[in-house]
């Protein structure tokens, strides 16, 4: 028996009359334009009968030989310029190619992306089936995860692959209040709950995160976050320390060598347990170059003293105003309440190890996410704060030894990321931008969330392989958007500024095909939560000492080898 190529295959039940009508119902017209990517299907609408009607967005098909091939509407035009409601109205329907649909077996159809060969003028176009529509938006492979449901048909769930969608960072970008909060974590839930291993780290700017996450979180806030502020590099502690401004080449050079010398004072008094860890194998004379940006202890009252004998020399190397200035800076800010998480602690002691495991939950101890509040930190230390955590995030990955995965999610990444090279943070570009480039080789992931787009790093945006658009009215974002989706996805960019909240168009690597849907609401995701697996139980002793040796590493010591032992508890 021939198999009709229209009629739907759930349907051959159905009296030949009754199945005739269906199909001549779901036919919409002839091809009679085609160049390779672009269309023109001429069909007659009936003015009464809208539900039968196409819309902007929808999926077609075009039948040739044993494929169908798919089609979004991008336009629609009636030459005539005038409807009638009492009779046929012609109609002219402008479409977008995106792949091929073909029946490897009855009732089984397969999706394939591009197109093998094309059909001749006077083709059939039809509305797409059902099946058609679920087979073309499914991940084949492996199994996805369900986000949403496609606006075209509400009984068809929007998936993605999560796998893909941790392992090449992705990006989720939308005018303000359209839903990219919630978007987000939606997403978050669902690869949190797919990869148990997996660790989140939020820069949440306006500390909204926390609620969607009250079983899986820990929130660190400006009370709760401990960030020493001997674990800043130089240039991050250069930016809190001359609050923004561009400080002299004496200057830089004056901080750099008192906090040098501030360590080496730590270290040489045995306050600190470095001497016994992370330098014991090396050489006195190794053991004593120690710079500003290696990541030991050291006392704000020994940065006082050097700078006092500095002051109190007949020839100062550096000028006294510098010098006194400097003191000044880092007695305000040890003192300053604002400052608690990097300066609040009375007795300086190498925490690093114990902040680590906190910020990126090593062990995991049931909660993947670390959602860290910006709102209540002072706004001249927001950027060196998401620095140190992505530049952390980076190291932790890249020296560790087991399979750590981490995903670090950037909410308003235009402001550390801008597109303008003169502006914003430098030490953060870098270390965000590190994480888009390399990072997909120690298992770090990004996942950029922005309002601007246009504003945002082309590189680090080009980097990112899967990204949902949202509601986008300024024509220069929406221009960034086409330029990333590619000719498949441009059709449905082209009406991106009349989406509905909270709505998005999908595309990339952890997409089957680019399609338009419309996101799950993330509080009945967390009412099912109980039929998700949450993993094996970690070793915690396994973990610490994991820790001991990423820090070590930190340091320069690569010879420490995690210590496996009794101890290691």
């Amino acid at each position: 028996m021939t198999v009709d190529p229209i009629a739907d295959p759930l349907s051959t039940t159905e009296a030949g009359g009754e199945r005739r009508d269906r199909v001549k119902r779901r036919i919409i017209g002839r091809l009679v334009e085609l160049d390779g990517v672009h269309g023109l299907i001429a069909c007659d609408m009936q003015g009464g009968a809208p539900s039968e009607n196409w819309s902007v967005g929808s999926l077609i098909s075009v039948v040739h030989e044993s494929s169908r091939l798919v089609g979004m509407v991008r336009e629609l035009v009636a030459p005539s310029r005038r409807w009638s409601e009492d009779s046929v109205n012609q109609t002219l329907i402008k479409f977008e190619l995106s792949g091929e649909i073909v029946d490897e077996a009855p009732g089984k159809p397969v999706f394939h992306r591009g197109i093998r060969s094309f059909p001749t003028l006077g083709a059939v176009a039809h509305r797409i089936r059902s099946t058609d529509l679920a087979a073309i938006y499914s991940i084949r492979g492996e199994e996805g995860v369900e986000i949403g449901r496609l606006t075209q048909n509400m009984d068809i769930p929007a998936t993605v692959s999560v796998a893909e969608l941790t392992k090449r960072h992705f990006a989720v970008l939308g005018s303000t209040g359209v839903g990219k909060s919630t978007a987000v974590s939606m997403l978050i839930k669902q690869c949190i709950h797919k990869q148990p291993e997996l660790r989140v780290l939020i820069a949440d700017p306006h500390n909204e995160y926390a609620r969607h996450f009250p079983l899986e979180a820990v929130t660190l806030d400006a009370d709760s976050l401990e960030l020493p502020y001997w674990m800043f590099r130089f240039d991050e502690l250069t930016e809190i320390i001359f609050n923004g401004r561009k400080p002299s080449p004496d200057e830089l050079d004056a901080l750099y060598e008192v906090i040098r010398a501030a360590k080496m004072r730590y270290n040489a008094s045995g306050a600190g347990r470095l001497v016994e860890t992370s330098l014991r194998r090396q050489t006195a004379s190794e053991a004593a170059w120690i710079s500003a940006d290696t990541p030991t202890p050291y006392r704000i009252s020994d940065v006082a003293l050097v700078l006092d004998e500095w002051m109190g020399k007949l020839d100062p190397r550096y000028a006294r105003t510098d010098l006194r200035s400097l003191r000044n800076r880092f007695e305000s800010l040890s003192h300053d309440p604002r400052y608690r998480f990097m300066f609040g602690r009375f007795l300086v002691e190498d925490v690093m190890a114990k902040v680590l495991g906190h910020v990126f939950r090593m062990p995991i101890a049931g909660r993947q996410v670390t959602v860290v509040q910006m709102a209540g930190l002072p706004n001249e230390v927001v950027n060196s704060v998401v620095s140190v955590l992505a530049r952390l995030a980076f190291e932790v990955a890249a020296l560790s030894r087991g399979p750590y995965k981490i995903a670090v999610v950037c909410e308003e990444a235009h402001r550390y990321i801008p597109a303008d090279v003169t502006q914003g943070f430098e030490p953060t570009r870098r270390a965000i931008g590190r994480i888009a480039k390399e990072g997909r080789k120690y298992g770090v992931s990004l996942g950029v969330v922005t309002q601007r787009p246009s504003e945002l790093d082309s590189t680090v945006l080009s980097q990112c392989s899967t990204m949902f658009a949202m509601r986008l009215g300024n024509e220069r974002d929406k221009n960034i958007i086409a330029a990333a989706s590619g000719v498949s996805a441009n059709g449905v960019i082209s009406f991106l500024s009349a989406i509905a909240d909270r709505e998005a168009i999908a595309f990339g690597e952890a997409i089957a095909t680019p399609m338009r849907m419309k996101f799950g609401d993330y509080r009945v995701f967390e009412a099912s939560r109980a039929r998700w697996d949450e993993g094996p139980p970690e070793d915690a002793g396994l973990a610490r000492a994991e820790l001991r040796s990423i820090v070590a590493r930190l340091r320069g010591d690569y010879t420490s080898e995690p210590s496996l032992g009794s101890n290691a508890a």
